[in-house]
């Protein structure tokens, strides 16, 4: 009889586990800033005196070599040399991506981010802000050089 007892009494335990009901609500985790888009804003912040209307004193310099096709933007937003470089052109170039890299990496820093993001986002936004017909050499993301 023991073990009838303790079979029933296991029977109603396993009867009012099978009742028992639990519920749990799984609530939508909301994200407010990308990344991406704060990143973007430091850059524009960060890179303000590259304004390709108006350039102005290291910018000037800069712009007139990309205009005449003695520099390219990389796709990771760094000048390079073209082939019609002049060796003040090959310095010029060497001053401003040691200035860039500072830019960017103060940017990568601040906002948690790695070097090589900042730089591709960048080198979009140039991409986009070069006007068609320009002559003005650039990389595209898979490293292929071109002329806008």
């Amino acid at each position: 009889m023991k073990t009838t007892g303790y079979i029933a009494i296991l029977a109603a335990c396993c009867a009012t586990g099978c009742i028992l009901k639990t519920e749990s609500e799984i609530k939508p985790i909301h994200i407010t800033m990308d990344v991406n888009l704060k990143v973007d804003k430091a850059l524009d912040k960060a890179f303000a005196d590259e304004n390709q209307q108006k350039p102005q004193g290291d910018f000037a310099v800069i712009k007139a070599m990309l205009d005449r096709q003695a520099a390219g933007i990389t796709n990771r937003a760094m000048l390079e040399a073209r082939d019609k470089a002049t060796d003040a052109d090959h310095l010029a170039i060497a001053e401003s991506n040691a200035r860039r890299l500072k830019r960017f990496s103060d940017v990568a820093r601040a906002n948690g981010t790695a070097l090589e993001n900042v730089q591709r986002i960048h080198a979009a936004k140039w991409r986009e802000k070069v006007p068609s017909g320009s002559g003005v050499w650039y990389q595209d993301d898979s490293g292929k050089w071109m002329q806008k």
